[in-house]
């Protein structure tokens, strides 16, 4: 999930990023989708995960997967937050009626010093508040204050890590859909407030599925490693400075036809931050810019040779008419093509039929002016974020068996 006002980011408190750094090396965790356990029909868990991807209705968070972990000590409490690279801050809700985190109940929280750089530099803090945030996602806010407690992580051999820093929400409006009902969001992002910067990690990885009721993992530090002979890589573009992970996308065919697509439409602009292409992991469906999108659309229809109609109960953009009781027709590859990789989409990760007889493409519109590769195109890969060597990898893999 791509916010909105991204905050300024700031030198972290020095002992936050010092101690967490020191003492972690690497773990696994747990993932859940935020629909687990909930009795959806595929059409009804189609059209939740089109309208988490969807601005239109921007007061919830558009996440897929959560991260289950606990905070504080010597009893750690449960909290669970979308997985998300696109977010630069860790906050999960405190005095709420959804609160799982209280900090009284931990013997190791503690509040920052209101003149430390956290705090100073805290993004749109309000008068007079020491240490308070207040992060918007559209017409949506999350505020609360910054404060630092023992995390717990890991669904095998969990690792303690002390110190580190997170917000406590107080007031939000910024809620996120899901039958499991994660109360936060866990911030991936490159920002010196994310889970990754704060515990020094040069890589992690994740490995998504179809199934939305097992555990889909996450790996840290020297747990994320990708093997094998089927190993893709293309570089992350953009600078360093920027808190999102951008991939240079050079193109995209339909079976054997490379679209006539300007490859101008897919790059960023470091003038005023606009264009480029994102890859994701808190937006499930992938994004295009309404002129690449309209080129795509126009081939798919070419292809299936069939009326358009209206998709919008399903919250999808290109949908079209099957004949009563005909099934979809045969669609090649959609392949997506970056600098040194190609990441290739047989048609049940870019098409769908539903059960009243459409046949709708899974790519949407962006709310802004990147594009950005969702969830649902990276299922049944392992993903790798290499931040020391600034390459994104992926390869297939049986998720469930990692």
């Amino acid at each position: 999930m791509d916010q909105m006002a991204p905050f300024v980011i700031f030198l972290l408190a020095a002992f936050s990023k010092t101690l967490a750094s020191s003492t972690f090396d690497g773990a696994r965790l747990g993932m859940r989708h935020v629909d687990f356990g909930g009795n959806f029909t595929k059409d009804e868990l189609l059209a939740r995960s089109a309208f988490r991807s969807s601005r239109l209705s921007l007061q919830y968070s558009s996440g897929e997967y959560m991260i289950e972990l606990s905070i504080g000590t010597p009893d750690p409490q449960p909290i669970s937050g979308v997985a998300d690279t696109g977010s630069d801050i860790i906050w999960t809700q405190c005095e709420q009626p959804t609160s799982l985190y209280d900090p009284k109940k931990s013997q190791t929280y503690s509040a920052l010093p209101c003149n430390s750089n956290a705090c100073l530099n805290a993004p749109n803090p309000e008068p007079n508040q020491c240490c308070s945030y207040r992060i918007t996602y559209g017409s949506s806010t999350a505020q609360g204050t910054l404060l630092s407690d023992t995390f717990l992580l890991g669904d095998t051999n969990p690792v303690s890590v002390p110190e580190m820093m997170f917000g406590c929400t107080t007031s939000s409006t910024a809620t996120v859909s899901g039958a499991a009902a994660p109360t936060g969001i866990i911030g991936l992002s490159r920002s010196e407030y994310s889970l990754i910067e704060q515990l020094g990690v040069d890589k992690f990885s994740y490995c998504l599925h179809r199934d939305k009721d097992t555990i889909h993992p996450m790996f840290l530090g020297s747990a994320a490693i990708l093997d094998g002979s089927l190993v893709q890589s293309t570089p992350f573009v953009a600078p360093q400075e920027t808190t999102n992970y951008y991939v240079n996308l050079m193109g995209i065919s339909l079976g054997s036809e490379r679209l006539s697509i300007p490859q101008s439409l897919f790059q960023y602009n470091p003038s005023d931050g606009s264009g480029g292409v994102i890859i994701d992991s808190g937006t499930p469906i992938t994004r295009l810019v309404p002129q690449a999108l309209k080129i795509v659309s126009q081939a798919v229809q070419d292809k299936v040779n069939l009326p358009t109609a209206d998709g919008s109960k399903y919250n999808l953009q290109v949908c079209f008419s099957l004949p009563s009781g005909s099934e979809a027709p045969s669609m090649p590859d959609l392949t997506f093509h970056f600098d040194g990789a190609d990441l290739e989409l047989t048609a049940d990760k870019y098409m769908t039929q539903t059960d009243d007889g459409l046949f709708c493409l899974l790519i949407l519109e962006p709310p802004f002016t990147q594009s950005i590769i969702g969830t649902f195109q990276t299922q049944n890969l392992h993903v790798l974020y290499d931040l020391s060597n600034n390459m994104l990898s992926f390869a297939p893999a049986e998720c469930d068996k990692l």
